[in-house]
């Protein structure tokens, strides 16, 4: 049976997921929380990078201010975009004024900026707001991605 890794969004614990598993009953391995939570997740660098390098899923950023207006207006299409999307792309956060350092190194200097990554490589990104709809369609094909 194929497996992926995916990382708990409660625990940050690498789950190693059978692909035909339904998704109804998909708790993590360590905390038995159930993995189809599907809020974006607030990340530290630490947890940023757990995401990157472990998830076999797709991760879709969102570098952020709770100062920026056109931030605060996407974010209830961005949790939307994600809970259509459980376990097959991981949405995160990264507020950029408590972890600007992690802003810097990635480029980021306007916002929002979304990146997405897939196996830890950047693949592309966006400089602006995405309404709901777009973000699901990013998502959805960075599912089909191959790289």
């Amino acid at each position: 049976m194929d497996t992926l890794k995916i990382v708990c969004p409660h625990c940050e614990a690498t789950n190693a997921i059978k692909i035909e598993e339904s998704k109804a009953d998909i708790a993590c391995q360590v905390c038995t929380r159930s993995m189809l939570e599907t809020k974006p997740v607030d990340c530290d660098p630490e947890m940023f990078y757990t995401h990157l390098n472990e998830n076999d899923i797709p991760v879709l950023v969102d570098f952020y201010s709770p100062l920026c207006a056109p931030c605060m207006k996407m974010a209830p299409d961005y949790e939307s975009a994600a809970a259509s999307l459980a376990l097959e792309v991981r949405f995160i956060k990264v507020n950029t004024l408590e972890y600007p350092d992690l802003a810097l190194k990635y480029g980021v200097n306007t916002l929002p900026t979304l990146i997405a990554f897939k196996q830890s490589k950047e693949l592309n990104r966006f400089t602006s707001a995405l309404p709901e709809y777009q973000l699901k369609m990013w998502g959805e094909s960075l599912i089909q991605m191959v790289i």
